[in-house]
Parts: structure tokens; C-alpha cells; sequence
């Protein structure tokens, strides 16, 4: 209970952090994370007992709470459909064919496996749903609800794995979260075949019922969220961290500049991530330095050598900017360089030079 309960706890956060980026910046990718971090999230939450028992007074089923996670369970799926379709999809057209199909498939399979589901006999309440899967997932009707339940998921993790194998990458962010979330939808494949095998199996008869099934299913469905959520978090973390990294580099020049020139200030917009953020404080640097050129009169003609460049245009400011030999073509960034690398160049180079202004020689 404490482990579901922790981990329901880091989900809605979760979710809650992507509902806000879609609050501000509306895309397919956000609300397919959206969807994927609530359904894991609501399920989660569902196998608290505390849950379950609140659902079953509710719903007026002595096991409603089982139907509900399969509706939840072919939500997450579907959030997972959007992700990879808005990955692929080579046009905004046949991108809308695959979400109708998905949300078909997944409304088809949640409501035939409900319907399954509450028209079986019903059977004595069970404290958990584990338990209920222990003793009645192999009956008639709850026995067609689970595999119904767990084949479009089923075939759907395949399709993700494949996906999602092609496109790791350990070089960039994203790719490195596919490194994660490829094996941990692998994980959620192998948890929905073996309870579509095991329930098929015994409810023809062709196996004794076992809960030892059961039993490692939970660990694997516990692994594969885990993991699905890590991969699908990674890139957001890593370049969150990075942005970080790059604003710490300039940050003292970026103020230094901006209590001089306090015009170039603007506000980011509400809904940008970190990486944008840090891109409009870099802008704020680039046009300081090109307001500062106008106002000290820096002359037009060629560049400093790059080597040489931020050296000579951090003392320009420690100074009070009176470096003559500075022309306005050498504060741009160098060719093959962005603005946000060329500002942390000019911030490392600002850093060590007021360091080196700093300290009195004995």
C-alpha cells in the first residue's frame, strides 16, 4: 500500500507539471503525456485499498474498482497511441486518421471489457483487486473482460516497442528517454501477453488456476509504469538541468548588462520551458551588448579573432566600456555558434575576468 500510494503521490505531480505546458502550449506530445501520467496516475491510485473501497460504495459493485482500471488501463494506452502517432505521423491528415483509430480502439475495448465485466455473475467482495484477479479473472464473463481488456494494450506495446527502438539515440535527450521507456513498455507487453495467456488458459481449462501469475504481474506492471514514466520525464529533466547549466555561465553578465541596460528586459512568456527561458535571457545579453555598442560609438570593421573575442569583451564592460579596439561585428556570435552558446562564452570569459579584477595582489 505505501509503495502504490508514493508512487500514485509522484504521478499526479506528474501530471499536474504536463497539464500546465499544455495549459500554454497546446501540442499532440503534451497532451499524449497528459494522458499517459493521469490514466497511470488514476489507476495507481485505484489500488490504494482506501480507494477501492470508496469506489465500490459508489458504483454499488461489490468489485467495480476492477472495471474502472480497465477503463484506465485502455486510457494510458491511448495516451501512449498519441505520443507515438505524433512521432510518425508524416502529415497532420493522417496523423487525425490514427488518433479517430486509436480512440476507437480504445473506447471499443474499454467499453467491451466493462460490459463483460458487470454482466457476469457477481461475486463476493474481495478486499483488493489482486485478490479478485487471484480468485475470479479465469470465470466466465470477468475472464472475457480481462482479455478483452488487455489485447489492444497487448498489441499496442508491441508497436510502441518497435517504434521507440528505432529512435534511441544516447545522443540527445529525447533518445535517451526512448533508452528507458523502450524497455519499459517491453516490461508492459510481457505483463499484458502473460495475463491474456494465463486467463485464456484457465478458463478452457488447459491450466489449474495459480496466483503465482498474478503475483508477477504486479511486478512487472509496477516496473513498466516506473519506467514509461522516467523515459517519458527524461528529456523535460535533462533540459531543464541543461538550461540551468547554461544560465549559471552567464548569469552575472546577464545582470551586469541589464542593470546598465535596463530596457532590453522583457518577461518570457508564461507558458515557455526552461530552454526557452534561458534563450530570451541570452537575447537580453545579445541586445545589451548591441545597444552598448551603439551608445559607446564602437566602430564598424572586422571581427576579433574568436579566440580572442570574449576575453576582450568582458574587460570591455569590467572597464566601464572603453576598449577601443572592439568593433560591433565582434560582440555577434561567430558563425557556427548560437546565441545561447556564444553568451555562455562571453559569461565563462566575463567570470574569470572579474575573479582575476578581484583578487589584490600581495
Amino acid at each position: 500500500m505505501t509503495v502504490a500510494v508514493v508512487v500514485a503521490i509522484l504521478l499526479w505531480v506528474a501530471a499536474a507539471s504536463r497539464f500546465r505546458r499544455w495549459w500554454w502550449s497546446r501540442t499532440w506530445n503534451l497532451v499524449g503525456v497528459l494522458t499517459v501520467f493521469t490514466g497511470m496516475a488514476a489507476h495507481m491510485t485505484v489500488n490504494v485499498p482506501f480507494v477501492e473501497n470508496l469506489l465500490r460504495g459508489a458504483l454499488g459493485h461489490s468489485n467495480g474498482a476492477g472495471a474502472v482500471k480497465m477503463i484506465l488501463f485502455s486510457g494510458i494506452c491511448f495516451g501512449a497511441a498519441i505520443l507515438v502517432t505524433d512521432l510518425m505521423a508524416p502529415s497532420d491528415r493522417r496523423r487525425a486518421q490514427l488518433l479517430w483509430l486509436h480512440a476507437s480502439l480504445s473506447m471499443l475495448t474499454a467499453g467491451g471489457s466493462v460490459a463483460f465485466f458487470l454482466t457476469a455473475p457477481e461475486v463476493p467482495e474481495q478486499r483488493d483487486g489482486y485478490t479478485f484477479d487471484d480468485l475470479y479473472a479465469h470465470t466466465s464473463g470477468y475472464a472475457e473482460a480481462s482479455i478483452i481488456a488487455m489485447l489492444y494494450p497487448f498489441l499496442l506495446c508491441i508497436a510502441v516497442t518497435i517504434v521507440t527502438a528505432r529512435h534511441v539515440d544516447i545522443r540527445t535527450a529525447t533518445g535517451r528517454g526512448l533508452m528507458v521507456l523502450c524497455p519499459g513498455v517491453l516490461v508492459l507487453t510481457v505483463y499484458a501477453g502473460m495475463r491474456i495467456i494465463y486467463v485464456l488458459a484457465a478458463h478452457t481449462g488447459a491450466i489449474d488456476p495459480t496466483p503465482r501469475v498474478f503475483d508477477i504481474t504486479q511486478v512487472l506492471a509496477l516496473i513498466g509504469v516506473l519506467m514509461v514514466a522516467i523515459g517519458v520525464l527524461w528529456p523535460t529533466i535533462a533540459h531543464w538541468v541543461a538550461a540551468r547549466r547554461a544560465l549559471r555561465d552567464f548569469l552575472e553578465l546577464h545582470r551586469a548588462l541589464t542593470a546598465h541596460w535596463t530596457g532590453v528586459v522583457r518577461p518570457s512568456w508564461e507558458g515557455s520551458s526552461a530552454t526557452d527561458r534561458v534563450a530570451d535571457r541570452a537575447a537580453e545579453v545579445m541586445d545589451a551588448l548591441s545597444v552598448a555598442s551603439r551608445a559607446e560609438g564602437l566602430p564598424d570593421g572586422d571581427p576579433l579573432p574568436k579566440e580572442k573575442a570574449p576575453v576582450a569583451i568582458a574587460e570591455w564592460i569590467l572597464t566601464g566600456f572603453t576598449r577601443e579596439e572592439l568593433t560591433k561585428s565582434t560582440l555577434g556570435a561567430p558563425e557556427g555558434l548560437s546565441d545561447v552558446e556564444w553568451v555562455r562564452t562571453l559569461g565563462v570569459a566575463f567570470n574569470t575576468a572579474r575573479q582575476e579584477e578581484l583578487v589584490v595582489p600581495e
